[in-house]
């Protein structure tokens, strides 16, 4: 069947949910023959959006999403066809519907409507919950946008598949990050078919009360942890390495898991404060640093533990004070390796400092040990 296209209006004839909700195709659409209900784009239609799958439901109640409509474009019924066409609002005059548009191109539509909408268009619904029946003004074709109801910042960029940068939107629960990208929805629907795909020619009448489910993507949050260290005063013989051992476990008793385990070491030349970062831990991991080398001549003025939880795109901070003991010990510089001898894997950093003590050996905690090997090896 040949389209045809007249002023503002475009014929319907793309998938009826945008590709982010279902794979849809439309092949035909059909004459009104008397047997089938034609479609009344005056009656009243309402939309409600769950959020993602059934196996989402809790974290997504945590993330709090919230639903945004913007109308792109009214309905306007055919008088030949059991179809309609749109005719798009002021700002979306621009937008172009392809003749027989693929799953693709209906996606682009979506994308290029999202940077009209977000770019300072105002929704007809704002806001509304998730999962909740929601009267929408008038048949058409509506734009939705999900975010999280206390993020302001919600719109954000992610690439696609051929590495282009697309519009998104994200709402945050305690672990997790869900990316939703935006989604064209026409008013009135039809039933998805066999195969999932909703079109013009499908069987049944027309749906003004719909339901769709999204398809976020979930990633996991991170943060950062600092360990801060402190040296009161410097014993000016040698340099002064302090080693710490980091282990990082989500969930609490037979489900904890353990996502991190590394040494890492800190060196002063002169009293003062020296820290490292450890960036990318899951949100909610419970951290605990051990400092597991302090060298002769130093000693914890803290306790050696300090424990943390990883907090959601923020650093959090365990510190560590040392002072000298005024046991005048000496020792050569040395340069200190670190090996993980649990299950054959090493990990292995040499870290040249001057460990002010005379003793060379080794010390071992969590599968990790420290080798000191002199400068004469």
């Amino acid at each position: 069947m040949k389209k045809k296209w007249k002023n503002r209006y475009s014929r319907f004839a793309a998938p009826l949910l945008a590709f982010g909700l279902a794979v849809c195709a439309v092949i035909s659409t059909p004459p009104l023959d008397g047997r089938a209900q034609a479609v009344d784009v005056n009656k009243s239609c309402t939309l409600t959006v769950h959020p993602g799958s059934e196996g989402l439901a809790g974290e997504l109640a945590q993330a709090q999403v919230v639903i945004d409509l913007y109308k792109v474009a009214d309905a306007v019924a055919d008088s030949s066809y059991d179809t309609y066409s749109y005719r798009f609002l002021d700002g979306y005059t621009g937008l172009k519907v392809p003749d027989q548009p693929s799953n693709a191109q209906w996606k682009n539509l979506s994308q290029e409507a999202a940077r009209i909408a977000l770019n300072g268009g105002t929704p007809v619904i704002s806001g509304a919950e998730a999962g909740k029946e929601t009267a929408v003004p008038g048949c058409g074709l509506y734009l939705i946008i999900a975010r999280g109801s206390s993020n302001a910042d919600y719109i954000t960029t992610v690439k696609d598949e051929n590495g282009r940068e697309t519009i998104a939107t994200t709402a945050h629960s305690g672990e997790y990050t869900y990316t939703f990208p935006p989604s064209l929805i026409s008013l009135p629907s039809k039933e998805a078919d066999a195969d999932g795909n909703i079109t013009t020619d499908g069987p049944g009448e027309w749906l003004y009360n719909f339901s769709v489910t999204l398809k976020p993507e979930q990633e996991i949050r991170y943060g950062s942890l600092e360990i801060v260290k402190t040296l009161q005063t410097y014993e000016t013989k040698d340099p002064a390495t302090f080693v710490f051992q980091v282990e990082a476990t989500l969930g609490e008793g037979e489900n904890a898991q353990k996502v991190y385990s590394n040494v890492v070491s800190l060196s002063f030349t002169a009293p003062g404060q020296e820290t490292e970062l450890i960036k990318k831990l899951p949100v909610g991991a419970h951290v605990t640093v051990t400092e597991i080398y302090s060298g002769a001549v130093y000693n914890l003025v803290t306790a050696d533990t300090q424990t943390a939880v990883i907090p959601a795109n923020d650093v959090v901070s365990v510190a560590f004070i040392n002072d000298y003991n005024n046991t005048n010990k000496g020792g050569g510089a040395v340069t200190n390796r670190f090996d993980y001898g649990g299950n054959g894997e090493e990990n292995q950093g040499e870290d040249r400092a001057g460990a002010a003590d005379s003793q060379s050996g080794s010390g071992q905690s969590s599968g990790w040990h420290w080798t000191q090997i002199s400068d004469d090896e």
